[in-house]
């Protein structure tokens, strides 16, 4: 474990789905070109009373003497239900989780279920600009612009 850095499995991951995004391209002759990056959500930005209070877990460690003694992994892992958890903590700042809110509160029907995956999208014939959906995302994840005429 040479990287110096808690999240290293998941850089690791995001490196592995870059390089086959671009692979993939090759092998069709094209080029990928990367999305632009949406903004992340400022705090101000978030519902967080649609999340929970959850104290941060504390991960176990190896006691001084044991790490003197033995090649075992000095901070150990998460079982399976703290890791869940742990990730359920996550206020996912401008990242659409599709929790359904939007689509539950928009009184002109404008949102449309893409399906699982595939997050949302507006109908803007159908939608008065009343702001429902951005007031109730817990995320920040949908952003009002005004219209150009």
């Amino acid at each position: 474990d040479m990287v110096p850095a808690e999240r290293n499995v998941t850089v690791g991951i995001g490196h592995g789905k870059a390089a086959a995004k671009h692979i993939d391209a090759w092998l069709r002759g094209e080029q990928y070109v990367p999305p632009p990056k949406h903004e992340v959500a400022a705090f101000a930005n978030l519902n967080t009373w649609y999340y929970t209070d959850a104290p941060k877990t504390v991960r176990p460690m190896l006691d001084i003497i044991r790490r003197q003694s033995t090649f075992d992994e000095v901070q150990g892992g998460l079982d399976e239900g703290t890791a869940l958890f742990e990730a359920r903590r996550c206020l996912s700042c401008g990242n659409c989780f599709e929790c359904d809110n939007c689509y539950g509160v928009c009184p002109d029907n404008a949102v449309i279920k893409l399906g699982p995956g595939k997050r949302f999208e507006f109908n803007y014939d159908y939608c008065k600009g009343c702001g429902m959906c951005v007031a109730e995302c817990p995320c920040g994840a949908i952003k009002m612009e005004a219209e150009e005429i």
